[in-house]
């Protein structure tokens, strides 16, 4: 255990913390991109047939619950049921793409690991990088491991106290998540192994989610970190000339290979970024979009309820844990656009006048490029910190209404 969370020490080289939490996800689950032309592993078949079981008994359940006008049960089944969802959907985009990940993640690995750029002020960046995406990635990780298990355990719990206390007429076994199951299941002998079923159904969507959006937040913060090395190699290039009036035309020559070298650079993480953007575009509005669901099943939830305190807190509870996903994406996207964003205040603050007109161009062109953000953008929604501040604004404001028709 200890030699798998080893990316949570400070000390650790870069190859550790590079992709820990999405790779140890995703790997368990059998969805980790793996090489080139590798075959589906069976494991990811049998999770995707797993969930997709799971999800469509939680639907039919939370249906079932709505024709009967329970609306507290129904809420409760729709909301893990809409988040399971988007995470089946997430699984059979991640066996779509894999093949192309799989080059992403290559070209991103060569890109973050050149021998070419390993002065220590861009090594520090990189580690720097890297140590808090898998941090990060490990908090939303470990907290909905958490919250599975204690679903998981709380109806054993419930069993113990009841038995504990003599209370044997009130003793009744349910499973930790609402779903449609036979009645033959849900008897002796088949209900054990029902009941394990359908708790596993929750870790393949906590470790899926884990990894699919870890996978997205650390890809967006290794793109941070390759425009921030550039950053750190344009103040490099300039540093041993900021005492000189004029070059002579070998000193140009060397600054304008260096030059040119960092405008190929700079093309292939945007084009990395462009196509990693374009792979991850369904993941993320549909991401946006059941978190949308969950938040307005909470609104509906405060207005059907009143002032039922625990029922308003446990959709509160979901409200915060899809706000916690949606802040993933939105500070991934807003780390890509600051750092993209800075190569055109370090190619300007370099005393880049010492270039003669020809070379010259190169700044302007390398200027005029980085001045507009990278985006990670898909439609309707730019993942970024303004628009989750938005999102929870937004939130609030409806919060406050629906309390004060109450």
């Amino acid at each position: 255990m200890s030699e798998w969370l080893r990316f949570l020490k400070r000390d650790q080289q870069l190859d550790v913390y590079f992709f820990a939490v999405p790779r140890l996800s995703l790997d368990i689950m059998g969805y980790w991109p793996g090489k080139t032309g590798d075959t589906w592993p069976w494991r990811s078949l049998i999770h995707f047939a797993i969930l997709a079981i799971g999800v469509a008994t939680e639907l039919h359940a939370g249906m079932c619950f709505l024709d009967r006008q329970q609306i507290t049960l129904a809420l409760e089944t729709l909301c893990p049921a809409g988040t399971s969802a988007v995470t089946l959907l997430k699984m059979f985009l991640m066996l779509r793409f894999r093949q192309d990940l799989s080059i992403m993640w290559n070209r991103l690995r060569g890109l973050l690991f050149d021998p070419n750029w390993e002065r220590p002020e861009q090594r520090d960046i990189r580690l720097k990088h890297s140590a808090m995406a898998a941090r990060i990635n490990f908090w939303p990780l470990s907290a909905g491991f958490f919250t599975c298990t204690t679903y998981n355990l709380k109806p054993i719990l419930i069993a113990m106290i009841l038995y504990l206390q003599n209370r044997y007429e009130d003793f009744v076994w349910f499973t930790p998540f609402n779903m449609t199951m036979p009645k033959v299941l849900l008897n002796y002998p088949f209900f054990p192994l029902t009941y394990i079923f359908i708790a596993y159904t929750g870790y393949v969507t906590i470790f899926m989610f884990g990894g699919c959006d870890g996978f997205y937040f650390e890809f967006c913060a290794h793109l941070s970190a390759l425009f921030e090395v550039l950053q750190a190699e344009i103040e490099s290039m300039f540093r041993p000339y900021t005492d000189h009036l004029e070059l002579s035309p070998v000193q140009l020559y060397i600054l304008e290979q260096k030059m040119r070298s960092v405008i190929i650079r700079h093309n292939a993480i945007i084009d990395l970024t462009r196509f990693f953007r374009d792979r991850y575009t369904i993941i993320t509005l549909a991401h946006f979009v059941s978190a949308a669901m969950v938040i307005g099943f909470s609104m509906v939830n405060l207005l059907t309820l009143g002032n039922n305190g625990l029922g308003a807190m446990l959709y509160v509870a979901y409200t915060v844990a899809a706000l916690s996903q949606l802040l993933v994406y939105c500070y991934g996207g807003t780390l890509v656009a600051e750092s993209s964003t800075g190569l055109c205040r370090a190619m300007f603050s370099s005393p880049w006048q010492l270039f003669k007109p020809k070379q010259r161009r190169l700044v302007q062109l390398l200027i005029l490029r980085s001045q507009r953000p990278v985006s990670m953008a898909v439609p309707f929604f730019s993942p970024s910190l303004a628009t989750f501040a938005a999102i929870l604004q937004t939130s609030g404001s409806i919060i406050a209404l629906v309390k004060s028709f109450q």
